[in-house]
């Protein structure tokens, strides 16, 4: 499953609003390993250093990347012309261009759902967990 960054920081931080669910989403799946792209790592460092400080935002990048957890996938040429064309034929979405590759990357390695708590997932048609 791949983990979008609204649920990754919802993870890293207490007071976002769906901290619990989140939480609740990595305890009855403790086995569960999640994949994530270099892009969603750079959104999530990205809001977590204009939360919190470049010092957090380096920790938490860091310990997404030695988790065991979760997987990154780099996303290739093939892939961000992909989330272009997505992003062009979505134009009356305001998806962002990690959204639009993760689409492709689901779709690419068969993925059946996305941890996140981004609605654009589902206004597009692609499964969500919670």
């Amino acid at each position: 499953m791949l983990a979008d960054t609204s649920a990754l920081l919802a993870l890293v931080f207490r007071d976002d609003q769906n901290h619990e669910a989140a939480v609740e989403v990595v305890r009855r799946r403790p086995d569960a390993r999640f994949l994530l792209t270099e892009l969603i790592v750079a959104e999530v460092a990205t809001r977590t250093r204009a939360y919190a400080g470049a010092e957090r935002a380096v920790g938490v990048a860091r310990d997404l990347l030695a988790s065991r957890r979760y997987d990154l996938v780099f996303v290739d040429a093939a892939l961000f012309e992909d989330a272009l064309e997505r992003m062009a034929r979505f134009a009356d979405k305001r998806l962002s261009l990690t959204d639009c590759a993760s689409f492709a990357v689901m779709e690419r390695l068969g993925l059946a759902a996305a941890f996140t708590f981004d609605r654009d997932f589902r206004d597009c048609g692609y499964a969500t967990v919670p």
